[in-house]
């Protein structure tokens, strides 16, 4: 599933949509001359026309009578309908002055356009619903495709500005050259490739280069009379027959990329599914590329049905449609809806058209024009909210076309299997594989434990075995808890490879990390994407699968291990539920942390509290020792933490109430490390003190990294021990690394990780988000050692933006410091 930049492409639709209506709402002011130009060489001129009246010929060439523009300039630019253009016919190699008055578009003209712009709209309606119920590589060619199709379909706006006229037949140009090149990218993709690989990748990116080499020669020519002073004609009509022969040539090219698509589909039901869009595919693009081939290379010579290929055009994102539904890639039903919400748009945009031409006829011809613009301005404006705005159309397709409660959730599926619960893990991995696979469609479905070495639990269908080392299950027990497409997940290359080659297409990790248990989804006909109900249902069923996982596991560490186990097992869950779920969010400031213990329980931890007015406390602990004592003595650490921070003491008054707690208990060895920090969001203002722990690392948007070394004694150590503030203000792009010594005291052999390490490891990863940093940190210290890992915790801040401080404060790029008493100890 895409995300980030991609989610913004949605607005593409804005700019685009707004010239469908400017278009539309220009309609009036569109001039009739009958003459259609190849640069400014006639080329077929229509009969009863103005240009005819003149007596206009095939083969003239028209000239403005006098222009300061340097280079070829369109005789026609700036026509509108009774305002003379004083110009210069060249014929026979003589040259005569005439004067062409356009006319207002005929009756069957202005209709042509309102259709012209109708079928530009539908391909942004289609496009845009479809983008809205997913993103991935796939749906964002089609998406583009779709808008690029509207742009060359509908009719050139008016521009009040030359420049602008300017502008946007420049993008037009750019628009021809580039559709044939998206044409080829989605067919390499469809229909379940998530991105052109062999030859088809190879195309693909070749077409790519075709199209920039094209767009970059035309502005160019464009601009070179600024140069050289002299018009560039032979030059642009070579290339205005390359760009003909470029799209006439790419669309046959994206047409055999599909029927080599329909050629290896893997049985004859695939075939059959495909066949709607194969048929539509080639009547929709077919016709269109032999159209625009013949009317370029023989400008003018009359092409019999030429019109009537542009409404055939939207057979190609309908019949898309049409499969996507088949396929399973939409609903039924949300076919369905779509449908009936686009029926009943069209219908009102029809009724005040033919309510506009109407009064045209009747009343007022000027009034009567603008409101039938305005319907087809109503329907671009439809095309552009279909969205940004397509909740709300599903909602109003939602109670129109209700959800049915027929289909089975994989939930559902598995509680058939009544035995799977007091089973094996791997019977109870088995069953949820064959329930995703059933519920989905899909050709295969495997899970992979992680809790050791990667090691296939269950398999179903055609999935086979993946081939993972450790690194691999490292990076797989950090994915975040939400289902991921392969290309969408955070592996590297080789990881990657591997799941590809067993015919993998999406990872839906169980839990939150560190994850224990994965399951690996395969193909299946609609692509590799899923739906978005499809989605939150998987990650359901997983956060479900994860607790059924745990009940089973406890049950057999019961039988094994006896009662020890099962109690260990249990205070590792309690103490994994202590620990914050979720970081705390702000739009400011990025939050995230992860902590990893050596044994079932263990004496790290970290904790948040969130106050009114945007304040927030956290801590970070190590407490001495292992084990059991040691995690006791953390959850008294954090107990005692939370009570204070919610008084509103500050980070030195929480430090000293903890270490006169400590001390009181009469416990010589028990001892704690603690760095607590009360950070004020909006001002980018925090108050820190620390007691013992490692010293923390901040990192400055400039780069430069410093320690905050300054520490007071260890909690529990001496009852006079008193604890300062120090006061930090963070800039935009600064980044804040608390952690355990757990993480710089790794080894392998003899050598520690260290701090230098870790200083290298924050810069390969500084302008990463927040939890990406965590996971990149603890990523880099596995990597290292070769011993089993201590205790160790990370925790890290990122400021995200400018922050917002009083008028009179100054902005402090290094450490200000609060004196305050306190025990220092190095």
């Amino acid at each position: 599933m895409e995300r980030g930049a991609s989610a913004h492409l949605s607005w593409m639709l804005l700019p685009v949509c707004a010239v469908l209506a400017l278009a539309a709402l220009s309609l009036p002011k569109q001039p009739y001359t009958g003459v259609l130009l190849r640069g400014d060489w006639v080329a077929r001129v229509e009969p009863g026309s103005p240009a005819a009246a003149i007596g206009l010929e095939p083969g003239d060439r028209l000239l403005r009578r006098s222009s300061s523009a340097i280079g070829p300039q369109n005789p026609l630019a700036g026509a509108a309908p009774g305002r003379p253009l004083q110009l210069l016919r060249e014929h026979g190699g003589r040259l005569d002055d005439i004067t062409l008055t356009p006319g207002p578009l005929p009756v069957e003209e202005r209709r042509w356009m309102a259709l012209l712009l109708a079928v530009a709209s539908g391909f942004v309606v289609l496009g845009g619903w479809v983008w809205s119920e997913r993103r991935d590589q796939l749906t964002r060619t089609f998406f583009l495709m779709c808008l690029a199709f509207a742009c060359l379909i509908a009719p050139f706006p008016r521009f009040g500005a030359g420049s602008a006229s300017l502008l946007y037949e420049t993008l037009y140009s750019g628009i021809t050259v580039f559709l044939p090149a998206l044409m080829i990218h989605f067919f390499a993709l469809f229909p379940e490739s998530d991105r052109a690989r062999g030859g088809a990748g190879r195309l693909t990116a070749a077409g790519y280069g075709v199209a920039v080499t094209l767009f970059a020669a035309a502005v160019a020519l464009a601009l070179a009379p600024l140069v050289t002073r002299r018009p560039m004609e032979a030059a642009e009509e070579f290339l205005q027959s390359i760009a003909a022969l470029w799209f006439a040539a790419g669309a046959l090219l994206a047409l055999a990329l599909f029927v080599r698509s329909y050629a290896l589909a893997r049985d004859e039901d695939a075939r059959r599914r495909l066949r709607v869009a194969l048929a539509g595919t080639l009547l929709g693009v077919g016709p269109l590329a032999a159209v625009v081939l013949l009317r370029n290379l023989f400008p003018g010579v009359p092409v019999p049905g030429d019109r009537a290929v542009v409404p055939l055009t939207l057979l190609v994102p309908a019949s898309f449609a049409w499969a996507a539904a088949v396929h399973r890639v939409f609903e039924v039903r949300l076919a369905l809806r779509a449908a009936t919400v686009l029926a009943l748009l069209a219908v009102m945009a029809g009724l005040v058209y033919w309510a506009g031409e109407w009064l045209a006829a009747a009343w007022r011809p000027d009034l009567g024009s603008g409101i039938a613009g305005g319907a087809l301005a109503f329907v671009a404006f439809v095309a552009a909210v279909s969205g940004p705005a397509a909740q709300w159309l599903r909602a109003l397709g939602a109670r129109v076309v209700p959800d049915a409660q027929t289909d089975r959730t994989p939930l559902e599926i598995l509680e058939r299997r009544t035995d799977v619960r007091r089973g094996p893990v791997d019977t109870l991995l088995l069953a949820a594989c064959e329930a995703v696979a059933e519920w989905l469609r899909l050709d295969g479905c495997a899970a992979v434990e992680l809790a050791g070495p990667p090691r296939l639990a269950a398999r179903a269908g055609r999935t086979r075995a993946p081939e993972l080392d450790a690194a691999a299950g490292t990076q797989l027990r950090a994915l975040p808890g939400q289902a991921l497409a392969l290309v969408d997940a955070p592996l590297t290359p080789a990881a990657r490879r591997a799941l590809e080659t067993a015919g993998v297409s999406w990872v839906a990790p169980l839990g939150e990390a560190p994850v224990r248990s994965v399951l690996l989804l395969g193909h299946r006909l609609a692509g590799t994407w899923l739906s978005v109900p499809e989605i939150h249902e998987l990650e359901r069923f997983a956060a479900h699968l994860e607790v059924l996982i745990e009940n089973v596991t406890l049950r057999a560490a019961a039988s094994a291990h006896g009662a020890m186990d099962r109690e260990m097992s249990r205070a590792h869950a309690i103490q994994s539920h202590l620990l914050p779920r979720r970081a705390p969010l702000y739009p400011s400031l990025d939050c995230a942390a992860a902590a990893l213990s050596s044994e079932p329980v263990g004496g790290d931890y970290y904790d948040f509290v969130k106050a009114p007015g945007r304040v927030l406390t956290l801590a970070v602990g190590d407490a001495a020792g292992k084990g059991v004592p040691a995690a006791l003595m953390g959850v008294w650490a954090q107990a005692c933490f939370r009570n204070e921070a919610r008084r509103g003491a500050g980070p030195g008054q929480v430090l000293t109430a903890l270490n006169r707690e400590l001390v009181s208990m009469d416990q010589p060895e028990a001892f704690v490390a603690l760095a607590c920090m009360r950070i004020e969001v909006q001002q980018a203002r925090l108050f820190y003190a620390n007691a013992g722990l490692t010293p923390p690392l901040l990192r400055r948007a400039d780069g430069t990294v410093q320690e905050l070394s300054e520490s007071g004694v260890l909690l529990g150590v001496t009852p006079d021990a008193q604890y300062g503030d120090i006061q930090i203000d963070l800039e935009a792009g600064d980044t804040l690394v608390l952690y355990t010594d757990g993480l710089t005291e790794a080894r392998r052999g003899d050598e520690l990780f260290g701090a230098q390490r870790l200083v290298a490891a924050l810069e390969a990863c500084a302008s990463r988000k927040a939890s990406e940093i965590v996971r990149s940190l603890l990523e880099a210290v596995q990597e290292f050692t070769d011993q089993p890992l201590d205790d160790l915790t990370v925790v890290c801040l990122k400021q995200l933006t400018v922050p917002v401080r009083t008028a009179n404060a100054t902005l402090q790029k290094s450490l200000n410091w609060r004196t305050a008493p306190a025990d220092v100890t190095g």
